[in-house]
């Protein structure tokens, strides 16, 4: 009875076990897709898919894939100057093996560039906020007026000097850059964003 008794537990302790997801893990700027290896998630993971835009008058596609571990799921920032010159990141995540096998996607969105209107300028040659030269609206109410200053690295390993101030989303303000794969920013001397009136509405007769 007792040997009948243990095959049985052995047997249910079998059935319970729980295998942990596995997802492709791999870093890959200046491109859109990148296969990696298989790896096992700890537990309570997701497959993460990172996926990136950058905009220096030349624009740079970088992708990360890898277990969500603790990081936020679903969701999406960005910070701009002007068409030349932004940034854009989606973080997705799926549940099931493997199942972030896809390439890189930034979300399609409408926006009403109804938010504040921003001091905008940027410059390769300081390492001190730039002088406003003109203005950028914003796309939502909740985005954030915000300036940086600091060294830009390029896929290559070449670090400029890069000073900015444009709108940038609420997410973006939150966020440490810890996730960008191609255009990294590093040796940052200061950064920061700040709430402006919405910009002036003409009155409608």
């Amino acid at each position: 009875m007792k040997t009948v008794a243990v095959i049985v537990l052995i047997f249910c302790f079998g059935l319970s076990t729980v295998e942990n997801i596995k997802c492709y893990e791999c870093r890959q700027a200046n491109a859109k897709f990148c296969k990696g290896e298989e790896v096992e998630c700890p537990d309570g993971s997701s497959c993460m898919t990172v996926s990136s835009n950058a905009g220096i008058n030349h624009t740079y596609y970088s992708i990360q894939k890898r277990c969500s571990l603790n990081m936020k799921c679903n969701h999406s920032m960005y910070a701009y100057v002007n068409e030349d010159v932004y940034f854009e990141l989606s973080i997705d995540c799926c549940d099931g093996d493997l199942c972030n096998n896809g390439g890189h996607m930034i979300k399609n969105k409408t926006y009403d560039y109804n938010g504040p209107e921003c001091p905008a300028c940027v410059s390769y040659d300081t390492l001190e906020v730039c002088e406003p030269v003109t203005t950028t609206i914003c796309r939502s109410k909740t985005d954030h007026c915000n300036f940086f200053a600091g060294y830009l690295e390029k896929p290559d390993g070449v670090k400029t000097k890069f000073s900015v101030q444009g709108c940038m989303s609420e997410m973006g303000c939150l966020y440490d850059f810890s996730q960008i794969v191609g255009l990294k920013v590093s040796g940052v001397k200061t950064k920061g964003c700040k709430v402006l009136n919405l910009k002036h509405q003409p009155n409608h007769e």
